[in-house]
């Protein structure tokens, strides 16, 4: 279609009216209004003058109403006509912005569907959940511009990729027992920190819980360790005392008992056979003769004969010297620490 050019023939039309009669008039009227005094003589004049006045302004007022009407008449026509002729030249730029409309969109289509093949290739043997949140973070409608260029978006595409292998790369390399949470931290945001920050956090509860554990373990081990102590040293107790009791057994129905085993029981013997050695070497035995009843005679009292002492060296734990002193003490023996 060739160009159109819009071409105008205009002839300004003239109009005269008696504007200068009736500035002049006007004018002098009111130097005389002025310079007036109203009183009761002239102040129906003056309300005259007024109505007269104000007529003649709405008169004024009509007739400019009235030329600009006329005036306006060409150009109201002009108007409508313009209207229609804009009215019928928008039915072909609709028509054109259409197809205008139908082919950028077709061109946009293929160039996403480029685009998209590209990003496809490129986050390729990635996780597919992880790969759309990628590219659909990354994707530009920029890209799909006339004026884009390929190397510019295809240059985003991989740096992303190679972002994104690296990083689940340093992933893999995670504990398996904490690979999956890591996961799971790193796939809304897509960022490595958040996956390092749980590790982290887990890594710091798996040493706590340990560390209880450990607690607990070496706590029933030392209870474990105790209640053997307690047991060894209630078992050692019985069986001295059984010991003990023993020789006392038979002491009494034979005067010496056998000689104990160890060195603790073998120092209670040596102090309780050297005792009784004493005790039967100070007041032999005497068989009583029978005669008949004297008279009472007061015997001569015996002399105490002191015990002889004996020295004796205790070697082993305080506990053990409790009991030897406990046994000395039992038997009734004098006994003196040096």
């Amino acid at each position: 279609m060739n160009e159109l050019q819009v071409k105008v023939q205009q002839t300004p039309g003239t109009v005269t009216w008696n504007y200068e009669d009736l500035k002049k008039a006007i004018t002098n009227a009111l130097e005389v209004y002025k310079t007036t005094e109203y009183d009761d003589s002239n102040i129906g004049q003056a309300k005259k003058d007024r109505a007269m006045l104000n007529n003649l302004s709405k008169s004024v007022n009509a007739r400019k109403i009235e030329i600009k009407k006329k005036c306006l008449e060409p150009y109201e026509l002009i108007e409508t006509q313009a209207k229609e002729l804009m009215a019928i030249i928008q039915e072909p730029i609709a028509v054109i912005d259409e197809r205008l409309t139908e082919y950028e969109t077709a061109r946009r289509k293929k160039a996403r569907a480029v685009i998209l093949e590209y990003m496809q290739k490129a986050f390729e043997g990635i996780e597919q959940q992880i790969a759309d949140k990628a590219k659909n973070a990354l994707y530009d409608d920029r890209w799909e511009n006339a004026t884009a260029k390929k190397s510019e978006w295809q240059t985003a595409i991989d740096a992303r990729a190679d972002a994104i292998r690296s990083d689940l790369q340093v992933l893999t390399g995670i504990e398996e027992k904490f690979r999956s949470y890591a996961m799971d931290a790193y796939r809304p945001n897509l960022r490595l920190a958040d996956a390092m920050q749980k590790v982290q956090e887990l890594r710091a509860q798996e040493a706590a819980i340990l560390k209880r554990q450990q607690e607990e373990e070496e706590r029933k081990r030392r209870e474990e360790e105790e209640r053997r102590r307690r047991q060894e040293e209630l078992a050692k107790r019985e069986a001295e005392l059984a010991a003990q009791n023993q020789q006392e057994e038979v002491a009494q129905t034979s005067g010496y008992p056998e000689r104990p085993q160890t060195d603790i029981g073998r120092t209670i013997d040596n102090i309780e056979r050297e005792a009784f050695a004493s005790a039967t070497a100070s007041a032999p035995i005497q068989t009583p003769i029978i005669e008949p009843t004297p008279e009472p005679v007061q015997e001569p009292e015996i002399p105490f004969d002191p015990k002889p002492s004996q020295t004796v060296r205790i070697t082993g734990s305080p506990e053990d010297y409790q009991k030897v002193i406990e046994y000395i003490k039992a038997m009734g023996i004098d006994y003196e620490e040096v």
